[in-house]
């Protein structure tokens, strides 16, 4: 481990972590660290308190039968001063053959008085000066000027003296490591810049100590404004983001380990979980801009890691403190470098990161940066997920069957599930089964946990609107001629769209892939705990609403990471994120009114009557009889124009196809295997008339996303339909 004396330099000098080559120029800035007093406090025991249970002793004759011991050492403020309260024994004897005699023993406290200043002539040391000397009985009399009392002053002003941060010594060790993280500045451009730090300022707070660092940075004289991201840099996001992923999961499962305070942990969860689902907003649709995504929302996860971080080091006192302090300092000192001097161009590099992770964990065996795919069973465990029974891994390969037609007998209904890809005729068993399965996992965590009977009821709504609101109840799709995983183009997986980035090391992507028990028991442990932990915790139901706001919220922070939790009745969030909350609400309110097959819409079928599972479903299913029946049936497939331009402008559609002919386009709807509504409108286009295929009314692009999943082949194009209705309108 480094030494104990240069990890806040360290930690300090960390912060520039790469700087650009540029034009130079020297400019001073001012990096704020401070330190409370509980951090102050461990300081000083671990220095000047070394004895059995943070004792310091001082003996006062030769035979050392006579001697102080001052404990449990107390700092705050007081005024201007920094004040040490610690307890006093003293002890009186006579030596007498091969031991001594206790005359008398003395126990009272004492209260000191200091002023922390610069040791003179040493830019980065200061020591504490005292200033008073009090001491009192055990009464709390304060006692009047003694020989004893004396003895006791001058022994407690060798202690407190002695009280020192000197970090210069380490410097020559920081010249070494500094071309790590600023690779692209000359060797004389680091070494002034270590050279130039020095403590400015200090200052006794309520809560802490104040210092400021000035350090002397070269910079452009004028920064000029950076050059939106290339392709190239665009195409690099990706693996920045693993490195600062794969660093933030290192940092919070080492912190994780070293406290067992469920709301320290919970903390900690939070912090990583709203990362992962910034990062997954960044990578599916990156910025443009010359500010760097990645960096910002890098320095914004350190800000949040900062007090619990703190309180980790406060109160695990088996914990090491100054790793833990240089991480505050750095944090601190990033905001700095990064508000005022925008010019230097921080940089969060590869080996930065590596190196400043093994702050925390220096062994040479662990690579912080190793980005893992497959689940953690240490992630697991430090954050209470994967508790339910283990699910069984399939006999045959998980992901080489690709077999079109699934076996006629499944040893299970479960079993059945895996892999089907319903027929308009298998509709309704369908839904019935995925319905079953989705109650009994929402049923499962309800009998394991000790929620109320309202919250219960709500959940199991929650469930299978989410479900529904994500995949249609879909966890298999038909590509070429072979059953494949639902799977979203920025990573989501299967019935519940669980995220494999977002949910990395909690849970095997693979199983939940090609296991729809796996993947809707994930999902409903996500569920419950964004339910309990941040829709209850925050008492969303209280906002103006009823329990169903529970709903809303555990789907707003589901969707959107728990920061998001109260997205749903805010007005200044996005209009793509309003659509998505709007579109659940009206899918829950659905549920809420037993009608949960309605989802049969989204997948093609036609629904009729109340929608309880014990209703039919009209799927559009082939029917033998006479031909009158069987032209009723295709025209209920293919709608009229009056159809199309009685929908919502707002709402979407597919457009799967256009033909030359009318015939052709009929032809072509009608070898279409999906259930549900179609419809065609003619186009003109350079003096030729086309007909144009479109499929299904959609409320919001992301049920249209769906959608278009089915069709893929044909590649279909989702608008809305107002750009359709102005076509027709001409």
């Amino acid at each position: 481990m480094l030494s104990r004396r240069t990890v806040i330099l360290y930690a300090i000098m960390i912060v520039a972590l790469i700087v650009k080559p540029i034009a130079v120029r020297a400019e001073t800035i001012t990096i704020p660290v401070f330190l409370d007093y509980q951090q102050l406090q461990l300081l000083m025991m671990r220095n000047n308190f070394k004895g059995p249970n943070n004792t310091a002793k001082y003996l006062l004759d030769d035979n050392g039968c006579t001697s102080i011991t001052f404990s449990e050492p107390y700092l705050s403020a007081e005024g201007e001063l920094l004040r040490v309260d610690a307890k006093i024994l003293a002890t009186i004897g006579d030596p007498t053959t091969g031991a001594c005699r206790v005359i008398t023993r003395w126990t009272g406290r004492t209260t000191v008085t200091g002023k922390p200043v610069l040791v003179s002539g040493q830019s980065l040391s200061l020591e504490f000066r005292v200033q008073t000397t009090r001491l009192y009985d055990q009464q709390g009399r304060l006692l009047k000027d003694s020989y004893v009392l004396q003895a006791m002053k001058e022994q407690l002003h060798l202690l407190l003296s002695r009280y020192r941060l000197d970090l210069k010594p380490e410097t020559d060790q920081l010249k070494a490591l500094l071309p790590y993280f600023l690779p692209h500045y000359p060797a004389d451009h680091l070494t002034g810049m270590i050279d130039s730090l020095r403590i400015d300022h200090l200052a006794v707070r309520p809560n802490g100590l104040d210092v400021r660092l000035r350090i002397d940075i070269e910079t452009v004289s004028k920064a000029e404004p950076e050059p939106t991201l290339s392709e190239h840099e665009m195409q690099q996001l990706e693996q920045r983001y693993r490195n600062c992923d794969a660093f933030l999961t290192f940092v919070i499962k080492e912190a994780a380990t070293a406290t067992r305070s469920e709301e320290l942990r919970a903390a900690l969860l939070e912090i990583l979980l709203d990362a992962r689902y910034q990062f997954k907003s960044i990578l599916g649709e990156p910025s443009q801009s010359a500010t760097d995504p990645v960096k910002q929302l890098f320095i914004r996860s350190w800000e949040r890691l900062k007090p619990v971080m703190r309180e980790i080091s406060v109160h695990s006192p088996e914990q090491n403190l100054l790793p833990y302090l240089s991480f505050i300092t750095a944090a601190d000192a990033l905001n700095a470098l990064d508000r005022l001097a925008p010019a230097v161009g921080l940089d969060i590099s590869t080996d930065g990161l590596r190196r400043l992770a093994r702050l925390l964990n220096d062994a040479p065996s662990i690579d912080p940066l190793k980005y893992l795919n497959e689940f953690d069973p240490v992630l697991q465990q430090l954050f209470d997920f994967g508790r339910s029974d283990e699910i069984t891994q399939q006999k045959r390969s998980q992901g080489l069957n690709f077999q079109l037609i699934r076996p006629v007998y499944a040893a299970t209904p479960m079993d059945r599930l895996n892999r089907w890809v319903p027929t308009a005729a298998e509709l309704k068993a369908y839904l019935l089964e995925i319905r079953k399965l989705l109650l009994k996992e929402a049923d499962a965590r309800i009998r394991s946990s000790s929620i109320a009977q309202e919250h219960a009821r709500i959940y199991r709504k929650l469930m299978l609107t989410t479900a529904w609101q994500e995949s249609c109840w879909r966890q298999y799709i038909v590509q070429n001629r072979k059953v494949v995983p639902l799977i979203s183009a920025s990573g989501d997986i299967g019935m519940l769209q669980i995220n494999e980035k977002v949910w990395r090391g909690f849970y095997s992507p693979s199983k939940l892939k090609w296991n729809i028990t796996y993947n809707v028991r994930a999902g409903s442990e996500i569920l419950f705990k964004f339910m309990v932990n941040y829709a209850l915790k925050q008492r969303e139901h209280k906002h103006g609403g009823d329990l169903s706001n529970l709903a809303r919220a555990t789907y707003s922070a589901y969707n959107g990471g728990p920061s998001q939790v109260s997205r749903y009745r805010k007005n200044d969030v996005p209009a793509a994120h309003k659509k998505i909350d709007t579109a659940f609400w009206k899918k829950y309110q659905q549920v809420n009114q037993g009608q949960e097959l309605a989802v049969a819409q989204c997948l093609g079928g036609q629904v009729s009557g109340s929608m309880t599972a014990e209703h039919q479903i009209n799927r559009g299913r082939k029917q033998s009889g006479s031909k009158q029946e069987t032209t009723a049936k295709k025209s209920q497939r293919i709608e009229n124009v009056e159809w199309i331009r009685g929908r919502n402008p707002e709402h979407y559609t597919l457009q799967l196809s256009a033909m030359s002919g009318e015939q052709a386009v009929k032809a072509f709807i009608k070898k279409q295997s999906q259930g549900g509504s179609f419809a065609y409108y003619r186009k003109k286009q350079k003096g030729r008339n086309f007909y144009v295929a479109i499929y299904g009314s959609f409320s919001n692009r992301v049920d249209a996303e769906k959608a278009a999943a089915r069709f893929a082949s044909l590649k279909p194009w989702i608008r809305n339909f107002g750009s359709i209705q102005k076509i027709m309108s001409k």
